[in-house]
C-alpha cells in the first residue's frame, strides 16, 4: 500500500499558499506605493510600509519552505499577517471589515502546522490583534487622514475580497488534506483488519501441527505396547521443532515491524567476513531444500571483509533463502556473493513461480505477496523487513524475474557501514 507522507501535503499546501499569495501581495505592495507617491497621502504611506514587512515575511517564508523547514516559514508568515493587520489598524482606517478578516486568515493558515501549545498562542494573539483593530478602527477615530472616498471603496472592495477569497483557498486545501488523511486512515484500517485475519491464521497454522504431533508422542509414550522406536520419536520431534520455529519466526517479524515503525530498531556493524556467514546460512538451509526437493548452490570469490551487523545479514540471508525455497520448491537455487570494489554483492537466484512485473517493487511494502495467500503462508513482512535493514545499512535491494522462470534478488552493501537506526517507511512476497 502506498503511504503519502503528511509533510509532504503540508509542504504542498505552503507552495500552493506562496504560489498564490506572493504576487497578490507584491502587486497590493505597488498599488499603495503609487497612490502614496501621487496622494501624498500618510494612510497609504503607512499600509504601504505594512504590506512591504509582510512581502519580506513572504519572501522569507520561501526560502524556509525551499529548505523543508514548513513549521517556520508557517509561522514566519503567521506572525508577520498580524504584524501587517497591527500596524495597518494605525493608519488604514477605512480597512476595517478586511482587517478583522485577517487574523481569522492567519489562523487557518497556521493551523495545520503547529502543535496545540502553539496553536493556542497563535489564536490568543490573533483575537488580541482583532480586539486591537476593533478599538484603534472601530471606536477611535483616524488617526491620520484618509485617502479620498472612491479610492477608499475601491481598496475595501478588493481588500474584503482578497482575504475572503485566501480564507476559503486554505479552508478548501485544508478540507482536501483532511478528506486524503480520512482516505489513508480507511486504508490503514483495512489493511490492519487483513492482516489480523492473516495474522491469526498464520500464528495457528504451526499450532496444529505442532499440537498432533505432541499428542501422538504423548500417546505412544503412555501406551502399554512396547514404547516406539527412536527414530519414530525423533521424526515427531523434528516435526514439532520445525513448527516452534516457524511460530518463533512469525512472532520475531512481528516484534521487528513493531520496532522499525517505532524507530527502534538498532544495527551493530561489526568487522565480519561476509562470505563466511553466506556460507554458514547455506549449509543451515541445506536440510530444508532436500526437503523440498531444492539444489542448492553457493559461488564466493574467497574472503569478502565487510563492517555489517552479523545478526542482520544473517536475517537478510534468511528471509531470502526462505523465499527462494518456499517459491522454487523442486528447482535449483542459486547464491553468489562477490566483491564489487567497495561493495559487496549478493545475488539469490530461484527459478520457480516468478513475480509479475507490477508486483516487483510492491513486494517489498508491508503485507504485500505477489501470490495468492492461500497457497502459500506467510505475513508479508519477510521482504520488507529486509528493505529495512539493508537500507539502513546503506545498501540497496532490487528485485527481476520473467513469470515462471524465477525470481533475482540482488543485494548491494557497503563494505564500510557504520551504525545507523532503520528508517521508517513502508514489504513480502
Amino acid at each position: 500500500m502506498h503511504e503519502s507522507s503528511e509533510e509532504e501535503l503540508k509542504q504542498l499546501r505552503l507552495r500552493q499558499f506562496l504560489q498564490w499569495m506572493f504576487p497578490v501581495a507584491v502587486g497590493f505592495l505597488l498599488v499603495y506605493a503609487v497612490f502614496a507617491f501621487v496622494l501624498r497621502s500618510p494612510a497609504l504611506t503607512g499600509g504601504m510600509v505594512a504590506v512591504g514587512i509582510y512581502t519580506v515575511a513572504l519572501a522569507w517564508a520561501r526560502r524556509l519552505a525551499l529548505r523543508g523547514s514548513t513549521e517556520r516559514a508557517a509561522w514566519v508568515i503567521g506572525h508577520a499577517l498580524l504584524v501587517m493587520v497591527a500596524l495597518g489598524a494605525l493608519f488604514l482606517h477605512f480597512l476595517h471589515p478586511a482587517l478583522l478578516l485577517m487574523p481569522v486568515c492567519g489562523v487557518a493558515l497556521v493551523l495545520p502546522y503547529l502543535e496545540r501549545p502553539a496553536l493556542g498562542r497563535y489564536m490568543l494573539a490573533a483575537f488580541g490583534v482583532d480586539t486591537w483593530v476593533m478599538v484603534v478602527d472601530g471606536l477611535l477615530p483616524p488617526l491620520v487622514e484618509q485617502p479620498p472616498l472612491p479610492l477608499q471603496r475601491w481598496v475595501l472592495a478588493v481588500a474584503v475580497m482578497a482575504s475572503v477569497g485566501l480564507t476559503l483557498r486554505l479552508l478548501a486545501v485544508d478540507s482536501a488534506r483532511l478528506r486524503r488523511s480520512l482516505k489513508l486512515a480507511e486504508q490503514a484500517v483495512s489493511t490492519r483488519d487483513e492482516f489480523l485475519s492473516v495474522a491469526s491464521h498464520e500464528l495457528k497454522t504451526p499450532l496444529t501441527p505442532l499440537s498432533l504431533k505432541l499428542q501422538t508422542l504423548r500417546r505412544e509414550l503412555s501406551a502399554s505396547t512396547p514404547p516406539s522406536p527412536p527414530e519414530r520419536v525423533q521424526a515427531h520431534l523434528d516435526v514439532a521443532q520445525r513448527q516452534v520455529k516457524k511460530l518463533a519466526e512469525l512472532v520475531d517479524d512481528l516484534l521487528d515491524v513493531s520496532r522499525i515503525s517505532a524507530g527502534r530498531m538498532e544495527l551493530n556493524p561489526t568487522r565480519v567476513d561476509l562470505a563466511a556467514v553466506v556460507h554458514d546460512a547455506v549449509v543451515r538451509f541445506e536440510p530444508e531444500a532436500a526437503r523440498v526437493g531444492c539444489a542448492l548452490t553457493l559461488e564466493v570469490d574467497g574472503p569478502v571483509m565487510g563492517r555489517v551487523d552479523p545478526l542482520r545479514f544473517e536475517q537478510v540471508l534468511d528471509n531470502l533463502l526462505s523465499n527462494a525455497l518456499k517459491y522454487g520448491a523442486g528447482k535449483p537455487v542459486h547464491v553468489r556473493l562477490e566483491r564489487q570494489d567497495i561493495r559487496a554483492r549478493l545475488i539469490v537466484r530461484d527459478e520457480g513461480l516468478g513475480i509479475a512485473p507490477e508486483a516487483l517493487e510492491r513486494i517489498f511494502n508491508r503485507f504485500e505477496r505477489a501470490v495468492s495467500g492461500r497457497h502459500f503462508g506467510g505475513l508479508g513482512l519477510g521482504l520488507y523487513i529486509v528493505r529495512r535493514i539493508v537500507t539502513a545499512s546503506g545498501g540497496t535491494i532490487s528485485a527481476a524475474s520473467v513469470p515462471g522462470q524465477g525470481a533475482t534478488f540482488t543485494v548491494e552493501l557497503p563494505l564500510g557501514a557504520s551504525a545507523s537506526l532503520v528508517p521508517l517507511a513502508s514489504g513480502g512476497r
